[in-house]
Order: C-alpha cells, then structure tokens, then sequence
C-alpha cells in the first residue's frame, strides 16, 4: 500500500503537471500552494471552483478585500408568464474563502506572479443537472466534503490513534507538519495523497455519480487538458488546486479517454454575488459543510505562521493567546479566572499533547486543558459554561469586507431600495425601533408588509415586538405595531441565498408564499380549515393582495378546506380569522377577496354542523370548549355582526342539557349563562344537580371545571355554585378530596388573585369566619399536603384513644 501511495504521490507532480491536493479553510494546505508555486513556477494555474468565478478573481485578491468573504452562486429557470418556479428547481451555494484558504492563496500568488489563472468546476446549474441526488439546494457550501467527512476508513483510522473525530485525526496528521521546505513539502504531498485515498478507498462508484462528484471531475479534467494542450514545451507545468478527493483521481482519469460533459439546463437567471462572510457562518460545527472548525483557532496559527514562526511554536502561542481570550470572556460572565489557573490551563495544555505523544497541541489538547483547569463547579453548569465560551473564542467573530467594485446582487439591492425609501436604517450598528400606526398611515402599512415579508422569507432583520398579529389573532386592540431592526452581515447573507427564488424581494416573497401553497396541498393532501386561513392571512400581512391570482387561489383552498373540515377545533379557528381579516379589511387592503362575508357565513355554518353532533374525547375536551368560546366572542364582534346566532345558543342549549361529557355540560351552562341566555335560578338548578351526592365525585369536579371554564364569574355570583361544591366536599371522606383535588385546583387556576380571595371570602362566611389572620400567601401546595397528612395522623391516633370527639370534628 506505502508503494501504491507513493507512485500515486508521484503522478500527481510532474513537468507538464502539478496537482496539489487540498481541504478548503486549511491553513497547512495554504503553506503548501504557496510553497508549491514558488517551487514549481507554473505557467497556468487552475482553482477548483464554478468557472464563473473567473470574473470575480481581481475582487477577491484586491488589496482592500478583507477576509472572510464568500462568493454566493445561484440558478433558477426563468418562469413562464404568470408561472412561480418552485425551490426544488433553483440551487444555490456558498464558496467561502478566508485568509488561509487555499485557494485564496493560489488566486493571490498568481495575480502578483502574473500566471494565468481560472477556475474549472461546473457551473451550480451543471452541478446540480449531474447529480441524481438532491444537491445545492440554496444554503449549502460548492466545497462540500462529504467524502472526508463520511469515510469510514478515515473513522476507523481516528480511533485506532486515540483521536476523538476525524477533525482530530486531520490536524493530528496534516496541520501539525511544514510544507514550507521542499522536504517537508515533499512529506506532506504525500501524507495528503495517502490521507485522500483512504477517504475514497470506501466511496463507490454510484455514491460518486449520484452527488455529481463523476461530472464535476470530468469537467476539471478538460481543463486541465486544455491547459496542458495549450502549454509550450519550455513553459513552467500547468498547477492544480483541487480538493484532495478530487486530486487523487486525476491521473486515472487524464489516462482515460472522455469527452467534456454537456448538460442540458434550460433558460435561466443565473449570477454570482461576493459577499461579506463571518467566522461563525464558517464553522463547520455551526452547520458549514466543509473545511475546518475552528477558524479563530486556526486564523492565529496561521497569522503566526505568516510571520515565520516554526510550526510547533505557533501552536503553542496560540494555545496561550486563546487561553488569555478565553479568560476575557468567562470574566464577561462573572466566572474570575485567577492567574495561576490560566497557567495551569496552558501547562496541562502542552502535557497533554506531549502525553498523547502530538508534536504540538491541537485544539482538543487545548479544550481539554482548559476544562479541567478551570472548571472548578458542576460540570453540568460551569463545564458547559466554559465549553461554550471555549468554542466561542475558537470560533473567532472576525467578518469581512468586500472591497470597492464589489457591486450588489439584484435582490439585496432591491430590498435595500425599499428599506431606504421606507426611511428605515441600515447603515446603523445598533438596533433601532420602528413604530407602525396601521390604521391611519398608509405609508406604515407599507413598511409592515415589507417587514412581515423579509420575516417570511427567514430575513434575520426585523422581529416584531407587539401590536396587531392578523396571522395568530393576537394583540388585535393595539392600534401600532412595534419592530426592532438591525441590518447584519447575516441580513445580506441569507438574502443572497433567497436569491434562488427571484430578483426582486416581491418576486422572492411571491415565490415563497406559492411554495407553502404547494406544501399544503403536497399529494393531493388538504389542509385543515385553520392552516388555510392562517395562509390567506399570511397572504395578505405580506402584501400578496394586490396579485389577484395568488389571492384566489388561496381563497379557492380555504373554500375546499372550510367544507371538508371535520374538526370543530379547526373550524373555529378559522370562522374566527376570517372576521378578524373582515374587521381589518382597511389595514390589510383586502378588497380583492371576493365575499370575505360569504366566507365568515359559511365558516360559521360549518362549525355549527361539526358541533351539532359533538364527540368530545377527555383529551380534546379543553379544546372543544375553547373553539365554543371562540366561536360565542366571534357573534359578539364586529365581524360576526351578520351571523344569525340564533342556531348556535340551540345547540349550546343541548350540549347543556343531553351531552354525557359533564365538563361540556357546565362550558355550556357558562357559555349561556354569560349571554343571558340562562336565568340565575336556572343555573343554580344545574349547579345543585351536579353537586348532588348521588353523583361521583370525579363528574361534580368536571362539571365545574366546565363551567369555570366559560364562566368564572360563577365562582363568586349568585347561584349558589361555591356553597354548593363547599357542602358537598364537606361530604367526601379524604381520599375522595384528595383524588378530585388536582382537577379542582385546575378549575379554579383560571381566577385572578383577586377572583380568588373573593371566593376565600365566600367560604369564610359559609363557616362564619372572617378570613383575617387565616389568610397565608406564603404556604406551597406540597405544605398543604404535608400538613393534611399530619393532621390525618393526629386524628387517627385520636380516634384509636377515643378521644375524636375532643378533637372537634365530626367522624
């Protein structure tokens, strides 16, 4: 195997060709690029990447670019008049670069060396038109290294030398050696070549197909071809920069005969964007794909290195520097971390690394030192502190700058347009607030819509802090609605990334909003009456009123939804959202919904159906009663003004007098009740009736569970409902009070403070005590509890000296 690697080794370094493998955001593969073209003086130089890329490269290496930056690349179809283009057929992606990216370095070396140099990857649409397999879909990374991440050789290696992962295993390995010489370079070719054909000594040949890893290769490989094909006999060789699962095929697949791919993709809207970029968007355990953890880490090990320290020097100032930062933080947390400890920390650090028999301490070297010399707590509490804050500083908080010239993508300009004309700020560093009076400006409805649209699309812009929510029926007597907004690198980053659904942040929002449609009504399913009106009120928040196309199609879904619903739940929520969008039809501008009133009758006349013939499950029944609820405010407001109420009291009246389920026996009696729809006398017939002592204890309890529920003035008005429960209770021995105390400390948990001492009082005079110096504020339910118990033991012992009728209570 050792002579199988180093022939391979050897292929990959010729006169005519130079292939330095490399693993994105590396700092030692940055050395050996740079090392390899002072070595080599090649004539070409070719990067991995989408070959559109050319026409960025002076950005990227312009001397007022400041890393980290990324190139975010987007393709979707153009859309056919009146047509919306699905997510699924558009694709995206992030090609980040940092100050030791590879990559970076050789763009850098051969603009001040005067070579040529280009990129030789196929194009996101060409990538994603190869694979068989979803890939690229928007926020994703063109570096992915899925066959380094994913090998199980490579695991199988990082256990057998005692690494945790294989993070651990690669800078065990790779980052710990110098390239800068030409043995040490020559040692660390082959070290990657040996490292990368392990990782794809386990990939097969349908997994290489299926990702698109065989089209991207062969599209390298005809570049390097025509390179090589354009190279004079006395030029330098032409020098590669591919990633290390890529390199090692090259010279199988030079040896091989084979045509440039073509793919076939269609009309498209299609560019590539530079943008500012951060440390922690970098982070692979932060969810990036490829390269590195740690930047921060690695950004000082490199900064050090720039400067000619020897390798294991600079990872051993890095571990004190990071140990310092680390202390900064803690303290910011309230955690001292005295002198002596961070010594300790950094020297557990380097005998840790010299234990593990490391030439230098890696990162977990450090983490480990760290915890162990700080962590004086709980390590659940202050270990996960410090674990957290350790991360932190190893990530870094670095972000970018991208340089004069950089221009902006169609749909961060567009959105920065709106923003301005709306007078918000987005130059600001601080967060700001934004009030909105919906009802009398119509200019603030128009700042509203774009806000509420950027939140549909996951902007991390705005957050919106209170006033109306015509979605959720929240807050709705607010008059303003209140937003706290900050403009970010992460703003501009996943606006690039919605880029994929359209040029215009309208387009965006249009494209979005038709895919919750799709996703709704995914296989011919049908969405719940509730989900269709929370779309068509999402519709409007967003300003999808005016497309008339949109809004019919949405009207035409919550049509289907509201007559096969068969949840009253459900139903209630919706007759109640759509009175609510009928009351705010002058905030939402919703003229183009024919009938809305139409829709609120026959809403309505579908929850009268569903309860009608009411099935009520002890699991659903607080549900049940809260859709009643709703369905009784929505004939007292505004919006059901034109509702005939008249046939829902009937069925209330049944559900009070013929339902098994006591607990919608009493809702029922609340909810007439609280309409004047049931006289006091009438009420305390039923109270007394489901109070009586025939009754199990578990169904008196649920009754006024009910109607508390509905009505919890009851508690405290005329009727007789508190000295009825108090008689009966008198009745139960203690192990019946203690079975129905749960459901009756429920019932009575909706009552305010004040509800509650007026039903103490009530008590109080039943048994002609004040309440006065008996009232304790300061006694938990388990001291309740506790002291029944002892009280129940007192009276037993008591009884068992006949001595009960001292003690005063009754047997």
């Amino acid at each position: 195997m050792g002579a199988e690697i180093r022939a391979l080794a050897d292929t990959l370094v010729t006169g005519e060709l130079v292939v330095v493998p490399v693993r994105h955001h590396s700092p030692v593969c940055a050395l050996a690029v740079d090392a390899a073209i002072t070595r080599f003086q090649p004539s070409k130089v070719l990067v991995e990447g989408p070959r559109s890329f050319d026409g960025l490269i002076d950005l990227l290496v312009h001397p007022e670019a400041q890393m980290p930056l990324a190139v975010y690349a987007w393709a979707r179809p153009v859309a056919k008049a009146g047509a919306v283009v699905r997510r699924a057929d558009a694709h995206g992606g992030y090609y980040p670069f940092c100050d030791y990216s590879p990559e970076l370095i050789a763009l850098r070396r051969a603009r001040e060396g005067g070579i040529p140099v280009g990129f030789c990857d196929l194009e996101v649409a060409e990538q994603a038109a190869s694979a068989s397999e979803p890939v690229l879909p928007g926020d994703g990374t063109l570096q992915e290294e899925r066959g380094l991440r994913m090998s199980d050789a490579l695991r199988a290696l990082a256990t057998q030398l005692g690494c945790r992962d294989e993070e651990d295993l690669w800078e065990l390995l790779l980052e710990t050696g110098d390239p800068t010489t030409p043995e040490g370079w020559d040692t660390h070719h082959a070290a990657m070549v040996a490292y990368c054909a392990l990782a794809r000594s386990t990939a097969s040949i349908a997994d290489l197909a299926a990702d698109g890893t065989t089209a991207r290769e062969a599209e390298m490989v005809h570049h390097l071809r025509a390179a090589l094909a354009t190279r004079k006999p006395m030029d330098g060789p032409v020098l590669a920069v591919l990633g290390g699962f890529h390199a090692v095929a090259v010279p199988e697949l030079l040896a091989m005969p084979g045509e440039r791919p073509t793919y076939e993709t269609g009309k498209l809207d299609q560019g590539a964007a530079l943008i500012r970029y951060t440390f922690d968007r970098l982070e692979r355990l932060g969810g990036y794909a490829s390269g590195m953890t740690s930047p921060g880490w690695h950004q000082r090990i490199w900064d050090q290195r720039r400067e000619g320290v020897a390798t294991d020097r600079a990872r051993r100032d890095a571990a004190l520097s990071t140990l310092l930062d680390l202390a900064v933080d803690l303290r910011k947390h309230h955690v001292q971390v005295p002198t002596p400890s961070l010594a300790a920390a950094h020297q557990q650090t380097l005998m840790l690394a010299d234990l593990r028999d490391r030439p230098a301490p890696l990162r977990s070297d450090l983490l480990d030192g760290a915890l162990g010399s700080l962590v004086k707590g709980e390590a659940d509490t202050e270990g996960a502190l410090v674990m957290a804050t350790a991360v932190h500083v190893l990530t870094g908080s670095r972000a970018g700058r991208v340089p004069p010239g950089a221009g902006t993508p169609p749909l961060v300009r567009d959105t920065l347009v709106q923003l301005e004309t709306q007078r918000l700020d987005t130059e600001g560093v601080e967060h700001k607030n934004a009030a909105l009076d919906l009802y009398r400006n119509h200019a603030h409805r128009r700042t509203s819509r774009l806000l509420h649209g950027l939140q549909l699309l996951g902007i991390p812009f705005a957050d919106h802090v209170a006033g109306p929510d015509f979605v959720r029926g929240t807050e709705l007597s607010r008059l303003q609605e209140r937003w706290r907004y900050l403009w970010t690198p992460s703003t501009e980053g996943r606006l690039v990334e919605c880029s994929i659904l359209g040029s215009t942040l309208g387009e965006a929002v249009a494209t979005c909003f038709a895919e919750l449609l799709s996703e709704a009504t995914a296989d011919g399913a049908r969405p719940s009456s509730a989900r269709a009106t929370e779309l068509l009120a999402q519709c409007l928040v967003v300003g999808l009123h005016e497309d008339g196309t949109v809004v019919d199609s949405t009207v035409t879904l919550v049509r289907e939804a509201i007559a096969a619903e068969g949840q009253l739940v459900d139903a209630a929520t919706a007759v109640a959202r759509l009175a609510l969008l009928l009351e705010g039809r002058e905030v939402l501008e919703a003229s183009r919904i024919r009938d809305l009133p139409g829709l609120v009758r026959t809403a309505y006349d579908r929850c009268l159906y569903l309860a009608a013939d009411l099935t009520v499950s002890p699991q659903e029944a607080d549900r049940v009663v809260g859709a009643l609820s709703r369905i009784r405010e929505l004939l007292a407001s505004t919006g059901g003004a034109d509702l005939d109420p008249d046939p829902f009291w009937v069925i209330v009246e049944q559900l009070r007098t013929d339902h098994p389920a006591p607990f919608v026996r009493g809702a029922a009696a609340g909810l007439l009740a609280t309409a004047e729809r049931l006289d006091s006398e009438s009420l305390a017939r039923d109270v007394a009736g489901h109070l009586d002592s025939s009754l199990p204890a578990a169904e008196s309890v649920a009754y006024v569970s009910g109607l508390f529920a509905t009505a919890r003035e009851s508690a405290w008005q005329a009727g007789g409902v508190v000295p009825a429960l108090d008689e009966r209770m008198r009745e139960w021995d203690g192990a019946t009070f203690l079975k129905a105390l749960p459901e009756l400390r429920l019932a009575f948990s909706g009552l305010t403070p004040r509800e509650t001492d007026r039903v103490a009082e009530i008590v109080a005079g039943i048994h002609g005590a004040p309440l006065g110096h008996r009232v304790r504020r300061d006694v938990s339910a388990a001291d309740v509890e506790r002291h029944l118990a002892a009280s129940e033991a007192v009276l037993a012992a008591l009884g068992r000296d006949g001595l009960t009728d001292w003690s005063g209570v009754s047997a």
